[in-house]
């Protein structure tokens, strides 16, 4: 696979990959479940199509794993083409302990050692001091006050004051993203044109929408309540998306004019 050559590209590369194998694009992508219209962008080296450069590349992983053929030549052009290379992350590790001349690996350990917290127990000596103090109060109080007199004792309220409590904030569902989508009316239908040019007509009930050549990379939409009448001149190079569905090329038997109908059950050939 002469990928040194200055003049090929990724393109270029996967086609003659894949010829070499001896496989067509349809048997690739059933391996790779990798859309046929894909496929045939990446070998004409336009990976807009593929949803981001970051699927594009993956796409052309999948695609060398298939053919059998190393990837890195393949994404090395895949690279070349975005004008970009892959970032290599620098995983940053601990410097290791270094015992220095101040005691060697001893000064080390103490070193740690002494910045430990230090871990303190229950300074009962205080406790026992403070106990003793009110103690002696007590009992000094008791012998100025005479043994006649009442004595009354103040009694502390111990009745916990109530804690304000917040309240309670029931959890809320995502909204239903499938539900907000609206539902496909009538029939919708994208014609595009991938390799070639193809002479393309689509009409409804009543009048011709469009009619002329759409060339390579082209498409168009269209949309009726009803019916869209589809007619195309060079069948092979045209894929119909119907309400959503890819058709990819639309003359697997290599009929060039074809004749098809887009409802709203879908894409047939009449």
């Amino acid at each position: 696979m002469p990928t040194d050559e200055p003049d090929v590209t990724l393109g270029m590369a996967l086609r003659e990959a894949r010829e070499a194998a001896g496989l067509t694009v349809e048997q690739v992508s059933a391996d790779t479940r990798i859309r046929a219209t894909l496929v045939r962008d990446l070998e004409a080296d336009r990976f807009t199509s593929s949803g981001g450069m970051v699927y594009a590349r993956g796409h052309v992983k999948s695609i060398a794993h298939t053919l059998k053929v190393d990837a890195a030549p393949l994404l090395a052009l895949f690279d070349k083409a975005q004008g970009s290379s892959p970032v290599e992350l620098a995983i940053a590790t601990p410097e290791p302990v270094v015992a220095t001349s101040l005691g060697g690996s001893d000064f080390a350990l103490s070193k740690a050692a002494s910045l430990r917290p230090e871990r303190r127990g229950p300074r009962w000596g205080i406790a026992l001091s403070g106990a003793a103090v009110v103690l002696v109060g007590l009992i000094a109080i008791g012998s100025l006050g005479g043994g006649d007199t009442p004595r009354t004792t103040a009694l502390t309220d111990t009745t916990p004051t109530p804690v304000a409590t917040q309240p309670q904030v029931q959890p809320t569902s995502p909204p239903d993203i499938t539900a907000s989508k609206a539902p496909i009316v009538g029939a919708q239908l994208r014609v595009r044109v991938i390799g070639g040019s193809s002479w393309v007509s689509i009409s409804n009930a009543t009048t011709t929408l469009f009619e002329g050549i759409l060339g390579d990379g082209q498409f168009k939409d269209f949309r009726d309540n009803a019916k869209l009448k589809v007619i195309i001149g060079n069948s092979p190079v045209v894929s119909l998306n119907c309400n959503g569905k890819d058709s990819g090329p639309v003359a697997p038997d290599n009929r060039r004019v074809g004749h098809f109908s887009c409802t709203p059950a879908g894409l047939t050939s009449t």
